[in-house]
């Protein structure tokens, strides 16, 4: 915990370094001092070959969605929602699409999430 889903448009992928935008983002997360361990964080890039932005093809978007076990407050979850637009905004350079770049924080319910670690060797 906490799981952090990125999705983006197709049409800017050639536009951000995939590795960077997950290493920003998390590094964003770790920096916020609201996980631990921050090995707990789990992130991962998710392409959206079908979608539509509005009126059509001059958009495209990210949208970083950090799942969180319930219980953190409205201002914690604004401050890791901002901070994680400001980690992903410099890192996708110029190109002909508008990018609307937006973050949304989910509560994850702690009755029902389960989890379970596998050492390594």
């Amino acid at each position: 915990m906490p799981h952090l889903r990125i999705e983006y448009s197709t049409n800017i992928a050639g536009r951000f370094d995939p590795a960077a935008v997950l290493a920003a983002t998390t590094d964003a997360l770790v920096a916020s001092g609201v996980f631990d361990p921050p090995d707990a964080i789990k992130a991962r890039l998710m392409p959206a070959p079908h979608f539509r932005v509005g009126s059509g093809p001059d958009h495209g978007f990210i949208h970083a969605g950090p799942a969180l076990l319930a219980g953190r407050d409205a201002a914690t979850k604004q401050r890791l929602t901002a901070a994680l637009v400001e980690a992903i905004a410099p890192l996708v350079v110029p190109g002909r699409q508008v990018v609307q770049i937006t973050s949304e924080a989910r509560d994850m319910d702690r009755d029902t999430y389960s989890k379970r670690l596998i050492p390594g060797a």
